[in-house]
């Protein structure tokens, strides 16, 4: 009986063992993310007190009782009513659709006694919300509806909190508890990692039906303008996938005054440039006219996302439809896609073909310069210095500032 006992024991061990492992794996061959597309790192954050004065801090929500003065931990008022590091978008591709991935990465703390608000522990936590990337068209309408507030209903692929982000609690090599290094376990050994594998792996479990989402984001927009200044007021409230609680919540009765209280304030231009800069990677896959056009779309998606593989397989079905194509940015995202991979002569080829390929229209001169500095990098990774140095000179002479400081680090050329 007890032999049984260990037994089953084992095997149980061994298909935990094995759970974990096909999950890391499959998570390997799953979408990856985005670089950040754009991001919001300054804000003023609005609070109307109790004596009816406004009360604001950088980054943060104060609390709004002026008037009475209620003290607290300090570990509380740094955090604030609510409180951001960064707001950034990334991007990601589900079953071949475009998502973006709303990432808020804020201070955060815990007591180790919570009743009596004793020995607090500051740390950074993070919320992310994954929703279709056609929502940032109204997030940012073709024509701004100045002083007019409005919401937008993100309907939520999935949501997430990762708390304590920066460090993930781990047993073994393979055996990743995938629990945060907060209270009680704080003790245990920890590892530093990025967010992008837990974001990846609650996407993954919601596409394969392990869990349900039901969390939900409205994102409050107010555009204002007054004379010659431009701001732009927006609050993001967390919700459920309920329609009764959206229809309610986006109800004019119920929002008109949700700016009343409490609100985050930029410039405008920063708010455009937040949604536009990610808006500009949105590909209209839906409408490419010829087959060529298709998986050009489809190989500067998966360019986008950092599927090199399938970008360069894309890319090259462009050219078996359109072999004399005499578009130069083709064979420039090509030429990045092979330098990518490591395949540094061929990238060399491309981008030499798509200098030759001058464009007509002095909109599309700034990409093409690129091409000169990009042909640069690839000649230094063959140890080709001179020729690099020689690229990145003629992109800088012609307007591509950013090749000074390979100018200045790898050439010994002072261009400040």
């Amino acid at each position: 009986m007890k032999n049984t006992i260990i037994t089953v024991l084992f095997i149980c061990f061994i298909k935990l063992l094995s759970a974990q492992s096909t999950d890391y794996y499959d998570l390997q061959d799953f979408s990856i993310m985005s670089p950040v597309q754009s991001g919001i790192y300054d804000a003023l954050g609005w609070s109307m007190q109790d004596n009816g004065t406004w009360a604001f801090e950088n980054n943060k929500i104060p609390y709004s009782d002026s008037r009475t003065g209620s003290s607290r931990p300090s570990g509380l008022n740094i955090l604030g009513q609510d409180n951001f590091i960064s707001l950034e978008l990334r991007k990601i591709m589900i079953d071949d659709a475009q998502y973006n991935v709303l990432i808020k990465i804020y201070n955060d703390g815990e007591f180790e006694f919570p009743f009596l608000q004793r020995n607090w522990s500051a740390f950074k936590s993070m919320d992310f919300y994954v929703f279709k990337s056609e929502k940032l068209k109204e997030l940012l309408p073709e024509e701004i509806p100045y002083n007019v507030m409005y919401l937008v209903d993100l309907r939520c692929y999935t949501v997430g909190t990762i708390k304590n982000y920066e460090k993930s609690v781990f047993m073994g090599k393979d055996l990743n508890l995938a629990k945060y290094s907060t209270g009680v376990i704080s003790n245990f050994q920890t590892t530093d990692s990025g967010y992008e594998e837990q974001v990846i792996k609650a996407i993954q479990d919601r596409r394969s039906g392990k869990t349900i989402n039901d969390g939900n984001l409205i994102f409050a927009v107010y555009p204002i303008r007054a004379k010659d200044k431009e701001i732009a007021r927006f609050k993001l409230i967390k919700s459920y996938l309920n329609d009764n609680l959206l229809k309610m919540q986006t109800s004019p009765d119920n929002w008109r005054h949700i700016f009343n209280e409490t609100f985050y304030e930029v410039d405008f231009n920063i708010y455009h440039s937040f949604i536009s800069q990610s808006l500009s990677y949105f590909v209209e896959v839906d409408k490419a006219m010829t087959a060529y056009d298709s998986h050009y779309n489809w190989g500067m998606l998966r360019y986008q996302i950092g599927d090199y593989v399938g970008a360069l397989e894309a890319f090259n079905k462009a050219f078996e439809e359109n072999p004399k194509t005499d578009d130069f940015m083709i064979y420039a995202y090509r030429g990045n896609t092979r330098s990518k991979m490591g395949l540094h002569r061929e990238a060399i080829a491309d981008f030499d073909r798509a200098i030759i390929l001058r464009p007509k229209r002095v909109i599309d001169y700034p990409n093409w310069i690129r091409n000169y500095f990009n042909r640069g990098v690839a000649k230094y990774y063959l140890n080709n210095s001179s020729g690099a140095c020689e690229d990145w000179k003629k992109a800088y002479d012609m307007g591509y500032g950013s090749a000074g400081e390979y100018l200045n680090d790898f050439c010994g050329i002072k261009t400040k």
